[in-house]
């Protein structure tokens, strides 16, 4: 067992951490893992965002990260892990994408989770045009030879449960009505708003070379209310600036996560000291109004 009141995080490297927790510590896990030669999260060599190629180093950084992440989970528990599609180099002469979606399902399996679904969300094309500056996108590659263009890229939520039963089933009573899961239960998420994330601005540092993205508030409310109860420990092994612990705070739940940068650590416990406070004024109006 864990002790901590309603959140702890650890300035450390995730593996490592996980590797000297018990087992079956945490109820559900929600998170966004760096992408492989795609960005520079740190400087770290333990840094699955600085690994040598995704189908060498950042699967073998994945493979490790799975195993321990597969043992302090609870059995029969969720698991909701957020990827997208990854471009390959073309300064190294590659073309086309990295299946990093179904890589990490592959990865995931073999750490024996049980893969059960995955959410599409929709992106706006032009937005991910203007920003990834892809000629795949662009007007120009549409009109110089279409044979290259593709469609935006989406992001997954790739569910996993771990194996084993459930020793506390999850009580959807107050938290996921039959509207909500009628609308959730759609196989893409179109009404999520990509701006909707805590704000990236105090966690960047001189030696950034590419800029955070932070998942998505509404995304991680979804999930946190599907999967877990009131009072359960969240886990976030890639903590970032903590949208995953704000949204599970102000939700009742208790958040544990592990984060290696220092700047992304500092902000995090800020905007994790907000959720909490956040938390106790709706507890207290909700007193008041009762």
């Amino acid at each position: 067992m864990i002790d901590f009141d309603t959140w702890h995080i650890e300035n450390t490297d995730c593996i490592d951490h996980m590797a000297s927790l018990p087992e079956n510590v945490f109820d559900f896990s929600v998170f966004s893992p760096p992408f492989p030669s795609l960005y520079a999260y740190s400087n770290e060599p333990g840094d699955i965002g600085n690994s040598e190629g995704i189908n060498r180093e950042g699967k073998l950084h994945l493979s490790f990260f799975y195993r321990q992440l597969a043992r302090v989970i609870k059995p029969g528990r969720a698991i909701c892990v957020h990827v997208m599609q990854i471009p390959r180099l073309k300064r190294s002469g590659e073309v086309g994408l990295h299946d990093f979606r179904g890589l990490n399902i592959r990865i995931g399996e073999r750490a024996g989770l049980v893969y059960e679904y995955d959410w599409a969300l929709r992106k706006n094309p032009q937005a991910q045009a203007i920003r990834t500056r892809s000629r795949e996108l662009q007007f120009s590659g549409l009109e110089s030879d279409r044979s290259k263009q593709r469609g935006t890229l989406l992001d997954y939520i790739i569910k996993f449960r771990v194996p084993g039963e459930n020793a506390a089933p999850i009580n959807a009573k107050g938290q996921v009505s039959r509207n909500d899961w009628i609308k959730w239960a759609e196989g893409c998420w179109t009404d999520i708003k990509e701006t909707d994330t805590l704000n990236t601005k105090e966690a960047k540092a001189e030696d950034d070379t590419k800029h955070i993205c932070p998942l998505q508030l509404g995304v991680i409310h979804r999930c946190v209310k599907l999967f877990s109860d009131p009072g359960e420990i969240v886990f976030s092994p890639f903590t970032g600036i903590g949208s995953e612990g704000y949204e599970s705070i102000k939700l009742g739940r208790r958040f544990y996560g592990c984060e290696m940068k220092p700047e992304y650590f500092e902000t995090a416990k800020r905007n994790l000291r907000k959720a909490e406070s956040a938390g106790k004024e709706s507890m207290s109006l909700f007193a008041e109004a009762v």
